[in-house]
């Protein structure tokens, strides 16, 4: 696959010969600063460039966009993927006159709730949670910062319905699973920026093998999405290294819910299992126990061993 960056500068070398001396001004600034240019707007790049502000626009017509938009869209996928860590926060450090930091992240999450309310339609959500509902067995993974996700989203759906396979490691034991071949089967990566080589080649291996798979990310140009055969591009716009997870954990948790509605009387039974082995296990605390009682869970040996495994693995 080639890298969004390679595929930027391409673009610019095919048209740079037949450009303006303004337009290649901007062009240079774009090759020459493009971690830079992520965090400018048409103004302030067209000031940096001692041009106008339409120079920029029509540029980005001139290599190959449909306008400014659609290349700020490519530019916002070319800064997920290429900027590190410390840039990020680098950058976020520059803002600190946009208020305190708790609003700064409280405004982040209610705009990309706003955004996914309005990107997202009811059919493609519906049609995502009914692939999944549909396949007989279902692979969720995740590594690194976007585990976290991985892992709300598998204990999750293991309530709701059977032949679910959560990782987060990269097991041994998911590679030997995926070699069965297993017919109707479904793996979800869940990567956002930056993304996991390893989520990237766990994808592959699994299309290798015959595995269908979705793959839930944050821009078109995603490894993730252009591997998968079904995907989900959730947008995040960030205000610092700190990957912004609010709607994305909302959308997972509407997504588990949706999937529990195909099929509601399987979905409260198995609940149900859950709540009465929980119970059993006296793994929740409530008011009625009394110190005596929760003094006596606190020092007991665990009781997890006596179960049957399968019950375990479903908790």
């Amino acid at each position: 696959m080639e890298s969004a960056k390679k595929d930027l500068f391409d673009k610019i070398i095919r048209v740079y010969a037949s450009l303006s001396p303004k337009k290649k001004r901007v062009a240079d600034l774009i090759m020459n600063d493009y971690k830079n240019v992520f965090f400018m707007t048409a103004r302030e790049i067209a000031e940096k460039c001692n041009v106008s502000e339409p120079t920029v626009i029509r540029l980005s017509v001139d290599i190959g966009f449909s306008g400014y938009a659609e290349f700020l869209q490519y530019m916002k996928g070319l800064f997920h993927t290429e900027l590190t860590s410390a840039e990020r926060l680098r950058h976020a450090s520059r803002n600190r006159d946009e208020g305190t930091t708790i609003q700064r992240y409280c405004q982040n999450a209610i705009f990309n709730l706003n955004n996914l309310m309005t990107s997202f339609s009811s059919e493609e959500f519906t049609k995502t949670a009914r692939a999944i509902y549909q396949a007989r067995r279902v692979y969720v993974i995740g590594y690194r910062a976007s585990a976290t996700l991985a892992y709300h989203f598998g204990y999750l759906l293991k309530k709701v319905r059977e032949n679910v396979v959560l990782d987060t490691n990269l097991s041994w034991e998911l590679m030997d699973d995926l070699n069965e071949r297993r017919a109707g089967s479904l793996l979800i990566a869940i990567a956002f920026p930056r993304y996991p080589l390893k989520t990237i080649e766990t994808v592959k291996y699994a299309k290798l093998r015959g595995v269908k798979t979705l793959g839930i990310s944050d821009n078109a140009r995603s490894p993730v999405i252009t591997l998968s055969d079904l995907y989900v591009i959730l947008d995040i716009e960030g205000v610092s290294f700190v990957d912004p997870f609010a709607h994305i954990i909302a959308f997972l948790g509407a997504l588990v819910h949706e999937i529990a509605s195909f099929d509601n009387k399987e979905a409260i039974g198995r609940l149900s299992n859950f709540d009465k082995g929980v119970k059993a296990a006296g793994e929740f605390y409530t008011e009625d126990e009394s110190d005596q009682q929760l003094a006596y869970r606190l020092n007991r040996p665990q009781l997890t061993s006596l179960w049957p495994q399968k019950e375990v693995d479903s908790i």
